[in-house]
């Protein structure tokens, strides 16, 4: 009962989840607690069914809520193939941010549905509560510049229909009581964003896709495909081959390596991301509500509550540092990287300039791990060019909120 216990408080805080792959009768556990008896039978290592309508390679984010979104069109001859666990490679230790700031309208849209399928159609679906933590953001600019564009992206907003709501300082302030807003020139306040723990909601989706007919298929790795002359595709994996109609690369990190097998060289790159969790900080106890999360262009970082401490994670606008520029090694899966911290630092000590309470408290953990770009920095989504019947569904850098894609 302890472990099982110890197992449930691990789904709790997102920020325990860089020590699963250290404790293995967690993780087992784990998966055990979110596998229902009709989906407890997901295949591993057996033999694979002979055809398929679609092939989904790829068990992380995008992969699993495609399959769940096939099947709510009626396609269920699908079969997903995964070459460890579900969620491994980035899914797993993403810090699970869902933002409508967004430059693109296509995207915004995208991140809108996601929310609401993580909020609302999930738990419509399951019975069971949402792990969504509806926090609201809020964006702070400090230029006229930033002024022009957020007014811009307002006037997109009203037509996807998400809250997009200028604030004061004064109510910047009372949203967000620790974070420092004197030099803020305009503040926009997002309050149907937030985050959420990427497993708990890539499994109920992988449940609901089972349940509707789709077959998946955990340590499988694709080693070859071919195009037949019928015009399908010979999926070739370690556990036998697959004929299908269609094939979707959702393989993330692997993305560029399945992508040559069918001589494809996909404009994708791994750069490490780093995020940080804090000691507890005795000021959010006395809070009644959860902090927003709140982002701004000085810091270049995202800073939010969890748990009782703070997650703060910048995205280096120089320093950043590229992985795997020669290919992926297979054997990679729910892996992290030594952290860096010093290379964050500029960036974490403007962090505490506009959040102080941010440098009062101690580092408790440091996760460092692999998020794919590509050069725009917008997923790969579509029909691969020259190819018939073959899809790229890859390169999100914010996988869960650009997960409702349907």
């Amino acid at each position: 009962m302890r472990v099982l216990n110890d197992a449930l408080h691990f789904l709790m805080y997102p920020s325990n989840r860089y020590r699963l792959h250290t404790i293995p009768e967690l993780q087992n556990i784990i998966w055990v607690l979110l596998e229902t008896p009709s989906t407890s039978s997901y295949q591993r290592g057996t033999t694979l069914k002979s055809h398929a309508r679609v092939v989904i390679i790829g068990g992380g984010s995008l992969g699993v809520n495609l399959l769940y979104h096939l099947t709510k069109e009626g396609w269920t001859d699908i079969a997903l193939i995964e070459k460890g666990e579900l969620t491994s490679g980035s899914t797993w230790h993403a810090a699970g941010l869902c933002p409508s700031f967004n430059g693109n309208m296509t995207i915004s849209q995208i991140h809108h549905y996601t929310m609401e399928l993580y909020d609302k159609i999930i738990p419509a679906e399951t019975g069971d509560a949402s792990t969504f933590h509806r926090t609201g953001s809020l964006r702070i600019g400090f230029t006229e510049l930033e002024e022009q564009w957020f007014k811009n992206l307002a006037s997109r907003a009203k037509q996807i229909g998400c809250a997009f709501d200028f604030v004061s300082k004064e109510e910047a302030q009372k949203i967000n009581p620790l974070m420092d807003f004197s030099k803020a020139r305009i503040i926009l306040n997002t309050p149907d964003d937030g985050h959420v723990d990427p497993t708990s909601v890539v499994m109920p989706l992988a449940q609901l896709a089972k349940k509707n007919g789709a077959e998946i298929n955990r340590y499988t790795q694709v080693t070859d495909i071919n195009q037949l002359p019928s015009g399908e595709w010979e999926v070739i994996t370690d556990k036998g081959t697959i004929i299908a109609e269609h094939v979707v690369n959702a393989a993330g990190c692997f993305s560029r390596e399945v992508g040559a097998m069918v001589g494809v060289d996909v404009p994708i790159i791994n750069l490490e991301h780093q995020y940080l969790v804090t000691e507890d900080l005795p000021v959010l106890s006395t809070l009644d509500k959860e902090l927003p999360v709140c982002r701004d262009s000085y810091t270049e970082s995202y800073i939010r509550q969890e748990g009782k401490g703070l997650l703060v994670g910048p995205y280096e606008t120089f320093g950043c540092k590229p992985w795997a520029l020669d290919g992926m090694d297979w054997s990679f899966d729910r892996e992290l990287f030594e952290p860096d911290v010093e290379r964050l630092m500029p960036f974490l000590e403007r962090c505490m300039e506009l959040t102080p309470s941010f440098a009062e408290v101690g580092i408790k953990t440091v996760i460092n791990g692999p998020i794919t770009h590509t050069p725009d920095d917008n997923p790969l989504v579509g029909p691969q060019a020259g190819l018939r019947n073959f899809w790229n569904l890859c390169g999100a850098s914010i996988g869960i909120a650009q997960g409702g894609y349907r």
